[in-house]
């Protein structure tokens, strides 16, 4: 049974990866929000004024869903179009490849049809994150050792030279060290269930139309039996995405040496980001 489930994730892995390759269109998406995306936060953090800072959050925030609307939509219909392909649809080569490129026209449809779904979702899917993550840092306070540093300066470090990170961890104590390894862990393990447990919330929002308010919870409903339904399969999903992020992050140290190799992995990213989402959302439309 387990060679199985490994046979049929490797199947699904080397698809989304095919998907990925001959769609790269729907890595555009991507490229242009986050270009204007630093544009508007960075004026963000320049405001002085309440109100004016209020109104350019959330227009950040609605470009965010409206972007996620479209995007996931694009991707929806992505996966549709290769259904298309493997079942010989198209005559040949050229009216396939006209297909790949239509489908930038497929965003649009998914912003209007979709962005009031994806704004409840997101502030939901967000709220509740915060609210777990505040309740986990509490309670880890009675049964956790405290670490006794400053957290300013520990995010300083974190942000800075890995060579200052290093200089600052070296002056922390083995005790202090320790109990920042149990917080990592214990946090980090409390957000990767979290994200396990909605990784396919998304994807089910486009299942059908709903009232706007019941949208993040019947989706969810959605995908929680879903992962029931296909548990195992879900987890070597997970733990495949999560195993890539981290060889991309150990990378990411080689990739800001300078500035050819910064945009050879930031090209990588952009690779990495849409390559996990269609393969989410392949399993789940194929699976469903």
């Amino acid at each position: 049974m387990k060679y199985g489930i490994i046979l049929i994730m490797s199947s699904y892995i080397k698809k989304a990866l095919d998907i990925t390759r001959k769609n790269v269109i729907i890595i555009q998406p991507l490229v242009l929000f986050l270009i204007v995306f630093t544009f508007t936060t960075s004026a963000l953090f320049q405001l002085a004024h309440k109100i004016t800072y209020i109104v350019f959050l959330t227009t950040n925030i609605l470009l965010c869903t409206a972007f996620l609307s479209g995007w996931f939509y694009m991707i929806k219909q992505t996966i549709k179009h290769y259904h298309r392909s493997e079942n010989g649809d198209y005559k040949n080569d050229k009216e396939e490849t006209e297909a790949s490129l239509a489908l930038s026209k497929e965003f649009f449809p998914g912003v209007g049809d979709f962005f009031p779904a994806i704004t409840f979702t997101v502030l939901c899917y967000v709220a509740v994150y915060i609210l777990i993550m505040f309740i986990s840092l509490k309670s880890g306070t009675y049964f956790l050792p405290p670490t006794d540093i400053n957290w300013t300066d520990f995010m300083t470090a974190a942000n800075s030279t890995p060579a200052e990170m290093q200089k600052y961890v070296s002056s922390l104590t083995y005790e202090q060290l320790k109990a920042i390894n149990l917080w990592i862990l214990y946090i980090g393990g409390i957000g990767t269930v979290f994200t396990f447990l909605t990784m396919y919330l998304f994807p089910a929002v486009f299942d059908k139309k709903e009232q706007y308010f019941f949208v993040p919870f019947s989706a969810f409903n959605r995908n929680l039996c879903f992962i029931c339904k296909h548990f195992w399969e879900s987890l070597g999903l997970i733990i495949f995405l999560f195993f890539l992020q981290l060889i991309f992050s150990i990378f990411s140290v080689l990739f800001s040496l300078n500035i050819i190799m910064s945009i050879i992995g930031l090209i990588i990213t952009f690779y990495f980001v849409t390559y996990a989402i269609v393969l989410i959302f392949l399993y789940y439309e194929t699976q469903k």
